[in-house]
């Protein structure tokens, strides 16, 4: 019983991270929030977690067989409803038939404990390869915010994104795969390359 609780467990937590493409603050925006609303006061202890995986991964598989999803960890641990699921070293690659392999790595995740939210930190990394006309795609940050319902992420970190047309920076970075539209701010800087004459 417990061991299939697990498997699905995995598998729910695979499906949290299609988007990180999307390449894949607002966990540092609510510590300091935490702390500023606290004012000083001693914070509640952390709740102890229910359960813990270390060194695991988790494929998720189509219809047909074929492999969708697979995510790799040092550790998952889960804490009971309400409390963010933390990742060490998540390292997610995605296969959808017919679209580019998508791959996104970082340092650290949270997961809210609804699945809406995925907060990834420290070398947060997203590629999609090249695929049917569409070039490889690589955004990088300290940290990203991906909504996977709503096919969404956003930084207010310095982003880097590379692609076919070259390297631009920004500030800040809001996406949304639905609407495929993917905005730099704040002082975004370009290099493209030179074309042959």
């Amino acid at each position: 019983m417990r061991d299939s609780f697990v498997r699905r467990t995995i598998s729910r937590l695979s499906n949290w991270f299609p988007v990180l493409l999307l390449a894949t603050l607002a966990m540092l925006t609510y510590w300091l929030d935490a702390q500023v609303q606290n004012g000083g006061r001693n914070r509640p202890a952390t709740p102890e977690p229910d359960y813990f995986l270390e060194d695991f991964s988790a494929t998720r598989f189509g219809l047909d067989g074929s492999v969708v999803q697979r995510l790799t960890a040092k550790k998952l641990i889960h804490y009971p409803e309400g409390v963010p699921t933390e990742v060490e070293s998540p390292n997610l690659t995605d296969t959808p038939p017919g679209k580019p392999p998508t791959r996104a790595r970082a340092d650290h995740a949270k997961i809210s404990s609804d699945s809406e939210h995925i907060y990834l930190t420290g070398n947060v990394v997203a590629e999609r390869d090249h695929k049917d006309g569409k070039g490889k795609l690589v955004v990088a940050s300290e940290y990203m915010h991906v909504q996977p319902k709503l096919e969404k992420a956003d930084t207010d970190r310095k982003v880097t994104i590379t692609d076919a047309s070259g390297t631009h920076v920004g500030g800040g970075m809001e996406a949304d795969n639905k609407a495929h539209t993917l905005k730099l701010r704040n002082g975004v800087t370009g290099e493209l390359p030179a074309r042959p004459h």
